[in-house]
């Protein structure tokens, strides 16, 4: 049952309270008609005594006649008729009174039923008018309820709207905001990849420059070895002149000779036996003075050291050395532990050469590379093995050790499977320096302005041996960076981790960004990926993580 807006009507109060009010007033009348019965008989009784009474007096004291005794009579009865007709008419005036109150009543009540009947009437038409506005008004409230709703409805459509329409403008102004980010990317791209072009083209130019120059210099140096060559044959064609006249002057004289020349023969193979003997003898007293004297000086260079560590190992042999040809070059204290390199890793240095070029404070493979031509000659001629140095390459295997290369002699002696002892001492042959020669990779050319930067190149190689390392895993290393590395001849992680300080400071001056070698720590990055290890950086290279293009800093 729907619930009402007023208050609820109780019928049944309504006509109960109704029913009450009229049975009150018809017992009112009623008892009101009864007292006006009594009062009326009680007039009349009262009347009658009062009309009797004296009369009856008056009688018995008068002597009255028979007639009066008649008329007595006649009043008597008429008083009794009249009292009679009054009763009767009391009576049905009291009837009448009765019938009317009844009537009365009977009106009462048909107008109680009446009044009854119109009050339910009433009652049924107020409340079927409160059940009527109860029904509108919950009409009303429904639909006041839906209008309600359908104005929430309309609101949250509205507010749907609005946020909708300022979601697209946001989304609008996001999707302008991306694409003039992705328009300035795009711009910005494609400046760097124009300036990386211009700078590419720049260094492709400068390659071009210096492989020009390089190869004008290879063309002349053939130039100037053919005309040497050409030299050296005339001179040798005269010698060989020279000496086909001897030998025909010889033969002649031989010839002429023919009487003595037994013993002539003789003489002259005693003569040469002699001549050989007291050659060999010279040379191995001429070595023993040698080594002699280094010996020495080393005894003495230790003695020195022990007093003053600073003073070079070689200090005590310069005296020895100050007639040798060309110049000596600079020795060191022995260096600190872990950093003597093994010498005799270079074909050509077994266990007594090591000790000779210890003896005058060379103990890295960097010192033998830094060699100057006039310092080869020195120490050749102080080792009594002049040109031996040159011919078994002992500066190029240095450098290409110092740069953390390896030789295939290198390599046996590492692996144990070649043992070296006092024969590694002794010189090689014409064809075992050959393949020496030939097994060396190819030196990287020079660069323009090479000797107008601090501090010394690195050794270089022409191109790389087997696979080159992705040198961009070096963080401050990008595309470009690793193609000046590659002219410089550097293509591997052990060789710029084999850089020493001069050769940072000379690549700092030579890449214009001095300092930045070592602020960034290539040289130690270097020797970590040389090891096998990965650094952080290198892992975020292998993952893709790194924009190396734009992670160069070539320009410092």
């Amino acid at each position: 049952m729907p619930e009402r807006d007023g208050p609820e009507i109780d019928v049944s109060s309504l006509k109960s309270s109704r029913i009450g009010s009229v049975m009150q007033d018809f017992v009112a009348a009623y008892w009101m008609w009864l007292v006006v019965a009594l009062l009326v008989g009680g007039a009349i009784g009262y009347w009658l005594l009062r009309r009797l009474g004296p009369q009856g007096g008056r009688a018995a004291r008068v002597d009255s006649a028979p007639h009066e005794a008649v008329a007595l009579a006649e009043r008597t009865r008429a008083a009794v008729k009249s009292a009679q007709d009054e009763a009767a008419v009391s009576a049905s005036t009291i009837e009448d009174a009765r019938l009317a109150v009844e009537a009365k009543a009977a009106e009462v009540t048909r107008i109680a039923a009446s009044a009854k009947a119109a009050e339910d009437a009433r009652l049924a038409i107020e409340v079927k008018a409160a059940e009527a506005a109860r029904i509108a008004a919950a009409a009303k409230a429904t639909e006041d309820a839906r209008l309600a709703v359908d104005a929430k409805a309309a609101e949250v459509t509205r507010i749907a709207a609005a946020a909708k329409a300022a979601g697209d403008t946001r989304l609008a102004g996001e999707a302008k905001t991306a694409e003039a980010a992705r328009i300035a990317t795009a711009a910005e791209s494609a400046e760097a990849d124009r300036l990386a072009a211009a700078a590419e083209v720049a260094e492709g130019a400068r390659i071009a420059a210096i492989a020009k120059a390089a190869e004008e210099a290879r063309v002349a140096a053939e130039a100037k070895a053919v005309e040497e060559a050409r030299i050296a044959k005339a001179a040798e064609a005269a010698r060989l002149a020279v000496e086909a006249k001897a030998v025909e002057e010889a033969r002649i004289t031989a010839a002429a000779k023919a009487a003595g020349a037994a013993r002539v023969a003789a003489d002259a193979k005693a003569a040469k036996r002699v001549r050989t003997t007291a050659a060999a003898k010279a040379d191995e007293e001429a070595r023993s003075v040698v080594e002699a004297r280094i010996a020495a000086g080393a005894r003495e260079a230790a003695a020195k050291i022990a007093n003053d560590p600073g003073v070079a190992a070689t200090a005590s042999v310069a005296d020895a050395g100050t007639s040798h040809p060309g110049s000596k070059p600079a020795g060191i204290a022995a260096p600190p532990d872990g950093e003597t390199d093994d010498l005799k890793l270079i074909k050509g240095i077994g266990p007594k050469n090591e000790k000779a070029c210890n003896a005058l404070g060379i103990y890295q493979f960097r010192q033998i590379a830094d060699w100057t031509p006039d310092e080869a000659v020195w120490v050749g001629h102080h080792m009594a093995f002049p040109g031996r140095i040159e011919r078994e390459h002992w500066i190029a295997q240095a450098r290409l050790l110092a740069s953390g290369g390896e030789t295939e002699h290198a390599r046996a002696v590492k692996s144990g499977s070649l043992v070296v002892d006092g024969s590694a001492d002794e010189p090689l042959d014409q064809a075992s320096a050959e393949l020496l020669a030939q097994s060396l990779p190819a030196q990287a050319a020079t660069v323009e302005g090479e000797d107008k930067h601090a501090g010394r190149r690195p050794y270089g190689l022409a191109s790389a041996v087997g696979q080159p390392d992705n040198l961009k895993k070096i963080r401050g290393i990008g595309p470009q960076n690793e193609r000046r590395l590659h002219a410089l001849g550097i293509w591997h992680f052990s060789q710029i981790a084999a850089w020493s300080e001069d050769n940072v400071k000379w690549v700092g001056s030579y890449l214009a960004f001095a300092g930045r070698i070592d602020r960034e720590k290539w040289v130690a990055q270097a020797r970590d990926l040389a090891a096998g290890k990965d650094t952080e950086f290198s892992r975020r290279v292998a993952a893709g993580k790194v924009a190396t293009s734009k992670d160069d800093g070539a320009n410092g």
